[in-house]
C-alpha cells in the first residue's frame, strides 16, 4: 500500500520524534536557573528550632520515664514470680505467667504508643518551622526568577556545578531574618 508506514518505519519516527524531544528538554534545561541551599541548616538556623528540640527532648523524657517507672515494675513482678513458682500451685503459676505475658505486651504497645507520639509531636511542633522555611525560599526562589531549588541535604544530588546555580543560603538567611 503506498503511504503506508511500515513497522520499521514507524519504530524510526518515534526514535526520531523522542531524540528530537529529548534534546529541546535538555536545551530548556540548559537554559534553567536554579538555587539550592540545605533546607535543614534553615530550619536550625530559626530562633523557634531551639525551642522546639527542648520541648520535644522534654516530652522524650517524660515519655523515657514511664517507660523505665513500667520496666522496674516488670522486672519486679518477673523477679517474685521466679522467687516464688516453685511454692505455686500449677494453675497459680499458670495465671501469673499469663500476667507476666499481659503486662510485657502492654509495655511493648506502650513503647510503640510512645514511638508513634513522638513522630507526631515532631512534625507538630516542626511543621510552622518548615512553613516559614518553604515561604522564604518560595520567596527567594521567585524574586530571582529561579526555575527551581535543590536540597542540599542527604547529598540526594551527585554534583552541582557552582557556575550553573547559585548558593542562596544567605539570601534565605536574609528572608528568615536569621543570621
Amino acid at each position: 500500500m503506498p503511504g503506508a508506514c511500515t513497522p520499521q518505519t514507524e519504530y524510526n519516527m518515534r526514535r526520531y520524534i523522542l531524540t528530537l524531544l529529548s534534546l529541546v528538554a535538555m536545551g530548556a534545561m540548559a537554559q534553567s536557573k536554579f538555587g539550592y541551599v540545605s533546607y535543614m541548616e534553615m530550619v536550625k538556623a530559626l530562633p523557634e528550632y531551639s525551642i522546639v528540640v527542648t520541648h520535644l527532648d522534654e516530652l522524650q523524657a517524660k515519655y523515657e520515664a514511664e517507660i523505665a517507672r513500667s520496666e522496674r515494675e516488670f522486672n519486679q513482678k518477673y523477679s517474685d514470680f521466679i522467687e516464688e513458682q516453685h511454692n505455686f500451685p500449677e494453675n497459680i503459676r499458670i495465671k501469673r505467667h499469663k500476667e507476666l505475658q499481659e503486662l510485657m505486651e502492654k509495655s511493648i504497645a506502650f513503647k510503640d504508643e510512645i514511638n508513634r507520639a513522638m513522630r507526631e509531636a515532631r512534625r507538630e511542633m516542626m511543621q510552622p518551622l518548615h512553613d516559614k522555611v518553604d515561604e522564604a525560599v518560595m520567596k527567594v526562589c521567585i524574586d530571582n526568577k529561579y526555575d527551581y531549588v535543590l536540597n542540599t541535604d542527604d547529598r540526594a544530588y551527585i554534583a552541582i556545578n557552582p557556575q550553573s546555580g547559585n548558593d542562596i543560603t544567605e539570601q534565605v538567611k536574609k528572608e528568615l531574618k536569621v543570621e
